[in-house]
């Protein structure tokens, strides 16, 4: 992001609502990955899964007692509208709670809200398996994709249904909308590409290595970054058509809230993509609002935890999620972050104060494709070195190392819970690079 400090112009009209209105300088997600970055958002709280086992019914049961902004708003007297194409944010991960209208995309082609069970489907289940069991379900993904040149999902599909959503809702009304455009397999329309990069075919072919054999992506890395930069032009064209049509149906002063749910790294950690790291490449995101009663630069750390409350203090509603608290009128000196790895591994997390942030990853390869040796703790002062390079364990504030020990001894409460997954769920969390 450009007013992160990025020298490209990645997003020209963001960048415009950053300038304008209230821009939220150092934001922290509450986990990475989107369904339990989501679950902060929602709820006020942790995730009590983890993103290693992306089961629908495992999430699911992972939400059952969490009270979800959604809810809140509907009870409230608001038309709720949802529209998305992640598989991880849909009907049968438990999402759809507290929507009047609820568009996840699942069973477009199929025509209906559920899988059918006809002979062409369980064949195809019968191939995933076996492909699955071979480990080699992502390589058949992308092969596929590589040979009939498909193109990912975009904006524009669903841009329809937000435009009839808009004009048709009884106010007062809240639509949240979730983009996929800057994620696997990072391929905007050629027409947007404001940077040079592969055609679709080779794209595929790339985010297979970037995904799957890091250490083989060397120079092509530019190509990667140039891809990437390319889907953050065209998203960024999407808020443009938002608040155009918000103010078109004179909604121009309605509130406006801009943000990511995780970040990726290009390579900055020996990784690509989100794997449940504590670095900023992933944990650190943009938050920026507008027609909300105050503008300028809000320094931090603030995090998105504290997102569902601010929408509810938007709201004049008196309930609270989770925790408690509104990024908006209330100011935190330290922020956790965390990821639950399951039993063998336990938990990364960080805890990021105004100048310091500390953090711990557990021994083992759980899936970053690296070893920490006997667990790494770390710490980097964010005005020094923003891309994390140095370590500086030891000179850190002690009082957020506490906040870290802390975090990892409180109780995760996580659940246990493990069912079948539906192919076109498989299919989706491998182009979101979810499934390996």
């Amino acid at each position: 992001m450009p007013f992160h400090g990025y020298d490209r112009s990645t997003c020209p009209f963001v960048s415009e609502m950053a300038q304008e209105g209230l821009l939220f300088e150092n934001t922290q997600v509450s986990a990475v990955g989107t369904a339990a970055s989501f679950t902060g958002v929602f709820t006020g709280d942790h995730a009590s899964a983890t993103m290693l086992n992306p089961d629908p019914s495992y999430w699911a049961k992972s939400l059952e007692g969490e009270r979800l902004l959604p809810e809140v708003l509907q009870e409230e007297g608001y038309h709720t509208g949802g529209f998305h194409f992640n598989a991880l944010m849909s009907s049968n991960f438990g999402w759809n709670r507290g929507w009047d209208v609820y568009e996840d995309h699942m069973w477009d082609e199929k025509g209906g809200n559920s899988p059918t069970d006809d002979s062409d489907e369980d064949l195809k289940s019968k191939v995933y398996d076996f492909l699955q069991k071979r480990d080699m379900g992502n390589f058949a993904m992308h092969l596929k994709k590589s040979i009939t040149g498909e193109t990912p999902v975009k904006w524009e599909k669903m841009w329809g249904e937000i435009e009839k959503f808009i004009e048709d809702a009884p106010e007062p009304w809240f639509l949240w909308v979730l983009l996929i455009d800057t994620h696997h397999p990072y391929y905007a329309p050629p027409e947007s590409h404001e940077w040079s990069q592969p055609g679709i075919r080779p794209t595929y072919a790339l985010n297979y290595l970037m995904r799957r054999h890091r250490d083989l992506v060397g120079e092509r890395r530019q190509s990667v970054i140039d891809s990437y930069d390319n889907t953050m032009r065209y998203a960024d064209e999407f808020v443009r058509q938002l608040d155009k049509k918000l103010e078109s149906e004179g909604y121009g002063d309605a509130p406006f809230i801009f943000h990511s749910d995780h970040g990726d790294e290009m390579g900055e950690h020996a990784n690509y993509g989100h794997r449940p790291l504590m670095y900023d490449t992933v944990t650190r995101v943009p938050l920026v609002m507008k027609n909300v009663g105050e503008s300028g630069v809000r320094e931090g750390p603030h995090s998105l935890m504290d997102l569902g409350n601010a929408i509810l203090e938007i709201a004049n509603i008196d309930e609270r999620l989770g925790q408690g608290q509104s990024v908006l009128s209330h100011d935190r000196d330290t922020v956790t972050v965390q990821n639950l790895l399951g039993d063998e591994f336990g938990r990364t997390v960080a805890a990021v104060g105004p100048k310091w942030k500390v953090l711990y990853h557990p021994e083992g390869d759980w899936g970053h494709g690296m070893d920490f040796e006997g667990g790494s703790w770390e710490a980097y002062k964010h005005n020094e070195d923003p891309m994390e390079e140095e370590n500086r364990w030891g000179e850190h504030p002690k009082k957020l190392e506490e906040k870290l020990r802390t975090q990892l001894e409180t109780d995760a409460g996580e659940v246990r819970s493990k069912g079948d997954m539906d192919n076109e769920t498989k299919e989706r969390l491998r182009e979101l690079g979810y499934i390996e």
